[in-house]
């Protein structure tokens, strides 16, 4: 062997006997030992605290998952009707605060899409129009179509006509008080028929149907947008949450929205209305929580 090798393996050799022999008076030291078991002792503390936040999340979720659970079981199944009109002063504007929420804007953004899809031009009416953001926004949307809105509230008509004001098109958008079983315009005269969020409120479905049939000339489109009653549970949920928490304490009061998914129809309930009306070539659309009734009238 070398004198460097040999001189290195000496080194190594008592590097080793000193790190053992450091060890050893380490292990024999009682304040090493006491710290060690202290060590020990929070590493465990510290996987048993991870562990019970696991166990809280879990009884947490589970807790959540069971007060939903009993909220959707006590669902109203049947279908209970809701007043048509709205003229008290207080429930409108509460209605039109709403109305401007984030969620209620896509809800209008999706209607218009898919209405303008099928007619873009001519002449148009809103039943039940309420403030008339969605007869403002669509003619925003579609400069070629001239649109009506009506509604049974003179305090919706009211603010439905200062909101095209403001939105600067009050030259392609009017309001009138008017009934939909009673549509006020002649036979074949309109281009498209939009509906959101009313269908639950007719008095006679079938009779607005009948309606939308006879107003509508050959080629023009009409689409119904509304709640359904057998929407999903989590997004029965969702409204349960809103109506009890984050609506105006004027529609808590009157249980809205809640309410109007109670007067709501199932897909097949609406398509025995349809069954029974004089509209034709019509088609049901679902989504989690609402429903369509869209088509377009074809030429005799």
């Amino acid at each position: 062997m070398s004198r460097v090798n040999y001189q290195f393996c000496i080194n190594h050799k008592s590097f080793l006997s000193r790190i053992l022999s450091y060890d050893k008076i380490l292990l024999e030291n009682p304040f090493y030992q006491v710290n060690f078991y202290c060590f020990s002792i929070n590493t465990g503390m510290e996987a048993m605290r991870k562990n019970t936040r696991l166990k809280s999340a879990i009884l947490a979720t589970s807790g959540l998952i069971s007060i939903g659970y009993f909220i959707y079981s006590r669902r109203t199944r049947k279908r209970m009707p809701s007043p048509e009109g709205l003229e008290d002063p207080e429930i409108s504007i509460a209605y039109n605060h709403i109305a401007h929420m984030p969620q209620m804007r896509l809800l209008r953004w999706y209607t218009i899409q898919r209405a303008l899809k099928l007619v873009d031009y001519g002449e148009a009416i809103d039943l039940g129009c309420g403030p008339g953001l969605l007869a403002v926004e669509m003619a925003k949307c579609a400069p070629e179509l001239h649109i009506t809105g009506i509604d049974l509230s003179k305090e919706m008509i009211v603010q439905a006509e200062q909101s095209a004001r403001e939105s600067g098109v009050i030259d392609r958008v009017s309001f009138k008080i008017g009934d939909a079983d009673q549509i006020p315009f002649p036979n074949k005269s309109l281009d498209l028929v939009i509906s959101t969020l009313s269908l639950h409120h007719w008095n006679d479905p079938v009779g607005v149907l009948d309606e939308i049939e006879r107003v509508l000339r050959p080629g023009g489109a009409f689409m119904i947008f509304d709640l359904r009653r057998d929407m999903t549970p989590l997004a029965y949920l969702l409204l349960w949450f809103v109506t009890n928490f984050v609506v105006p304490k004027t529609l808590y009061h009157i249980n809205e929205p809640l309410s109007s998914r109670n007067a709501s129809y199932t897909p097949e309930e609406v398509a025995k209305l349809a069954e029974q009306s004089h509209l034709e070539h019509w088609h049901i659309s679902r989504g989690p929580l609402w429903l369509t009734i869209e088509g377009v009238k074809q030429a005799n």
